[in-house]
């Protein structure tokens, strides 16, 4: 240990800067476009608090697209919807929790 030059190891960040940190938005890239995540550190858990984060690794990780792609549906009317609309609300559901198809229509009114 060299005298006079100080500590061996350096404090690092101080506690105001790891806390200026944390509480600045943190923009997360999703499906449709980037979405800006601040946390708030009154607010209370949520189970769906760190969904953008996981989009973000549907996303970026290439593990979407490939499901929807070789998901055998198929819909032939005109005003059916997307595929990829009808197995990312299965998906989301299935996220939040849900197991009978009653809890999955609560997605609609969102």
């Amino acid at each position: 240990m060299p005298s006079g030059s100080g500590p061996a190891h350096p404090q690092g960040e101080s506690d105001e800067q790891v806390n200026a940190l944390a509480l600045a938005p943190a923009q997360v890239d999703t499906f449709a476009g980037p979405v800006y995540v601040q946390w708030d550190p009154t607010a209370a858990v949520t189970p769906m608090g760190q969904l953008a984060f996981f989009i973000q690794f549907l996303k970026l990780g290439s593990r979407f697209d490939p499901w929807v792609e070789q998901c055998p549906l198929y819909y032939t009317s005109h005003n059916a919807p997307k595929k990829t609309d009808v197995l990312g609300s299965l998906f989301l559901s299935i996220l939040s929790g849900h197991k009978r198809y009653a809890h999955m229509t609560c997605l609609i009114n969102d």
